[in-house]
């Protein structure tokens, strides 16, 4: 099956390209991007996009700040040294939201240790979780030659390393915990279009770490024990065409784009048994958790093909996108045990599971020049069908390793429909200051009724300043 997941991704690869989302710095979105559901970005969106920057007008330097929540920053900054263009940008917490252990030093005979003085925990030491640990993003952007690359680093990543510690009353000789993602990416794009109707084309790699793990080496035990080991490597290429101008007359433009996202989850994770009373490490392609063996794998792929348009007129101009975003993936997982030679077999249920589905996502956007060059509305709605999804799996019983059962299932999903507007506005202070803003009163997805009263309550704000 392994074999023909493969296949299935090299022929996507060759026919097709990635989606357009991966130029975009992840955690980042200008307020006026964000009101718009990003049909009308800003300077403050493109000076860091590689297929982007050159559009970005200003003489030596161009500065932003934003803030989107109280522990939420965004800092950009662009320049230019003869005709190379630099952009660095910074977005998060900084160490907002780390979690923090907190111990005392006691004079103590631990179970374990003899007398001395130790670093004494009252609870296991943490290190965080997805919803907790501070993120941040960083990104330069180096511009020449009509072309852009990007090197951008996101991470939330957590980690407790620690010899000669006390938790409650045990001493560890070391005590290890990991977890967050570690997600490095190189971009780069076409910042002029190929041809006389488009065409500005782009690639991506990242190289995701996710880490989740736990190992602790407990004094007068049997050595090192592995409680939880779940580390994937998740490598995901990008390719997008850059859009195709299909039409362009009496102020309306249509443009058809074609995108593509390939992604791996790969797994390779230790685990500890115990042989003889001594603990002992093994190796598994997929994750260990106490007891529970699980391997596997997984393929995705995501195509999209999308049609956009827009027209304008006197002060007022419309946008829309449909993203037909079509995904097909694979994931193999096979539970597994340990048989009486201590080594590992299948054991329980085998899934191959072969995933297709379709998203429709359609942006409307509006901007309406209230003062010319000088005060702008925005506003933008989002229509979205989650997926449609058709699910096969094949599924294998193994009992130590020998074949019990197999059952192929269907299964269909139909997806939900959700919305969402926004308003928001853009202030050109003057030539070289700008702001903008998003209003408290966008509808995030039907999670309740627009509240015309926050309309003066402002969800993001930037400055920027170019000379």
């Amino acid at each position: 099956m392994k074999t023909k997941i493969f296949s299935l991704a090299l022929l996507l690869m060759i026919t097709t390209a990635g989606v357009w989302a991966q130029m975009a710095m992840t955690g980042w979105e200008s307020p006026q991007s964000e009101t718009t559901v990003g049909r009308y970005r800003s300077y403050a969106d493109d000076f860091i996009r590689p297929d982007y920057y050159s559009g970005v007008k200003f003489d030596k330097w161009l500065g932003l700040v934003s803030f989107k929540t109280s522990s939420f920053a965004n800092v950009g900054l662009a320049t230019k040294i003869k005709d190379v263009y630099i952009g660095a940008f910074y977005s998060g917490q900084f160490w907002g939201n780390a979690p923090v252990n907190n111990y005392t030093e006691e004079t103590r005979t631990p179970t374990g240790g003899g007398l001395g003085v130790y670093d004494v925990y009252s609870t296991d030491p943490s290190v965080g979780d997805n919803t907790k640990n501070p993120q941040n993003n960083v990104a330069v952007l180096i511009g020449a030659a009509n072309m852009g690359f990007r090197l951008t680093f996101r991470t939330n990543y957590q980690r407790f390393n620690e010899d000669g510690i006390v938790v409650g009353s045990q001493l560890y000789n070391n005590y290890k915990a990991e977890f967050g993602y570690l997600i490095p990416q190189i971009g780069w794009a076409m910042a002029k279009d190929l041809t006389k109707n488009g065409i500005r084309p782009y690639l991506t790699f990242d190289l995701g770490f996710q880490r989740n793990y736990l190992a602790k080496d407990e004094a007068g035990g049997s050595g090192v024990s592995i409680s939880r080991s779940a580390n994937h490597i998740d490598p995901s290429f990008a390719l997008g065409l850059g859009g195709y101008n299909l039409y362009n007359k009496n102020g309306f433009k249509l443009t058809a784009d074609l995108d593509y996202v390939l992604t791996f989850n790969v797994y390779n994770n230790d685990y500890s048994y115990t042989d003889g009373g001594v603990n002992k490490t093994g190796n598994i392609k997929g994750t260990f958790d106490s007891s529970a063996f699980s391997e596997q794998f997984l393929v995705s792929n995501t195509v999209t093909p999308s049609l956009a348009g827009s027209w304008s007129k006197d002060r007022l101009a419309l946008k829309f996108k449909l993203n037909l975003v079509f995904g097909i993936g694979s994931k193999d997982t096979n539970a597994m045990g340990l048989n009486s030679s201590n080594n590992l077999v299948y054991d329980g249920a085998s899934n191959d599971v072969f995933t297709f589905s379709f998203s429709p996502d359609l942006r409307l956007a509006m901007q309406y020049k209230l003062i010319p060059d000088k005060l702008t509305l925005n506003m933008g709605a989002r229509l979205q069908a989650t997926a449609i999804q058709a699910e096969t799996t094949d599924t294998t019983t193994y009992s130590s390793g020998i074949i019990t059962a197999s059952t192929k299932g269907h299964k269909y999903t139909m997806g939900n429909f959700n919305t969402r507007l926004a308003i928001g506005l853009s202030l050109n202070l003057t030539e070289n200051f700008w702001t903008e803003f998003s209003t408290g009163s966008t509808n995030a997805y039907s999670n309740g009724d627009i509240d015309v009263g926050k309309m003066f309550i402002f969800g993001s704000l930037l400055v920027g300043l170019k000379f």
